[in-house]
C-alpha cells in the first residue's frame, strides 16, 4: 500500500485514490496473468483518469491563478508523456515484468513524492484562493 498525504482538496484525494487502486489493479493483474486482453483496458483506463485528473487540477490552478502552475503543468505534461511511452513499449513487447517495475518502482515512486511535494503546495493554495 503506497503511503502519501492527503491533500486540502477532496476531489484530489479522490483521484488520488483512483489512481492507486487502478495501479494495484494491474499490479495484481500482471502478477496474476499477464494477459493482454486484461492488462490493456486497465492501462487506457488508467492513462484515461490519468489525462482528466490532471485537466481538471490544470482547471483549478489556473483559476486561482497558482503562481508556479508552469511548471507544475510541466511536470504533468512530463509523466503523460513517459506513461503513452510505456504503453506503447507494452504493446510491442507484452513484458510483463518490466511493466511491473514501471508501476511499482517508477510510477508509484513518481506518484508518492508529486502528491507529498507538489500537489499538497498546490491544495493548499486553490483552497486558500477559494477562501
Amino acid at each position: 500500500m503506497l503511503e502519501y498525504s492527503k491533500v486540502a482538496l477532496d476531489f484530489m484525494n479522490r483521484d488520488h485514490a483512483e489512481f492507486v487502486s487502478l495501479c494495484e489493479k494491474l499490479i495484481a493483474t500482471l502478477n496474476d496473468a499477464p494477459n493482454p486482453r486484461a492488462i490493456d483496458p486497465l492501462l487506457d483506463q488508467l492513462a484515461e483518469h490519468t489525462r482528466h485528473h490532471f485537466a481538471e487540477e490544470e482547471r483549478q490552478m489556473q483559476a486561482a491563478q497558482f503562481p508556479p502552475f508552469r511548471m507544475h503543468k510541466g511536470e504533468h505534461d512530463r509523466v503523460l508523456s513517459a506513461l503513452a511511452e510505456h504503453i506503447e513499449r507494452w504493446r510491442q513487447d507484452r513484458d510483463a515484468a518490466q511493466l511491473c517495475d514501471v508501476i511499482e518502482s517508477t510510477l508509484n515512486g513518481w506518484f508518492v513524492n508529486h502528491v507529498n511535494s507538489m500537489d499538497f503546495v498546490t491544495a493548499n493554495f486553490i483552497k486558500q484562493a477559494k477562501g
